[in-house]
């Protein structure tokens, strides 16, 4: 058999090994998402208390979380930008006393608050990990009181520490507690 002829045929095996691969991997892994889901970025934090706490939130796509298995292995995905786990790390460790984590989503902020400190730049428009937790306060009803806190999505560094304000009570009365732990 002539050289030229074995190597069209493992050039042949090759492309129809690449082919078969490919299709095999189009139908088992899922279609990519290209959209941010529609709704509210945030479920235990209403779009009225972000709003009444100068806090605008625009939903961005999420970053893909790779299986417990492959993480325990090292094996990271390549980016610059962190991943939930690593955020809620940021905080845990730039806040003491945090008691629970309810919700991690990433967003793009702006925050238009005067009265709000802010932990570096000025945050418009900026992709960040909004992360909602629980914090012991003594005056707060049960001890606890609902966090929002802005960590920058590339860095890890903590932008920002606002307390939840409660939700309206319908007809204009006194505000309701908030609901710490369960979605408001």
């Amino acid at each position: 058999m002539r050289v030229w002829a074995r190597g069209g045929t493992a050039l042949l095996v090759a492309t129809v090994a690449g082919v078969l691969a490919w299709s095999l991997l189009g139908v088992v892994l899922p279609a990519p998402v290209t959209t941010p889901r529609a709704g509210p970025v945030l479920e235990t934090v209403t779009p009225a208390q972000l709003a009444a706490m100068g806090v605008r939130l625009e939903p961005s796509l999420q970053p893909a979380e790779l299986p417990d298995w492959l993480a325990t292995l090292g094996v990271r995905l390549p980016g610059t930008v962190l991943l939930a786990g690593d955020a809620e790390g940021a905080v845990r460790r730039g806040s003491g006393g945090v008691k629970a984590v309810t919700e991690r989503a990433m967003a793009y902020a702006t925050l238009t608050g005067r009265g709000v400190r802010v932990r570096g730049p000025t945050i418009a428009h900026r992709l960040v990990w909004a992360v909602v937790g629980t914090r012991p306060s003594p005056g707060s009803v049960g001890g606890l009181m609902q966090v929002l806190w802005l960590v920058d999505a590339r860095n890890g560094r903590q932008l920002a520490e606002l307390t939840v304000l409660a939700p309206a009570r319908p007809g204009g009365g006194p505000a309701l507690p908030p609901a710490v732990g369960q979605g408001v």
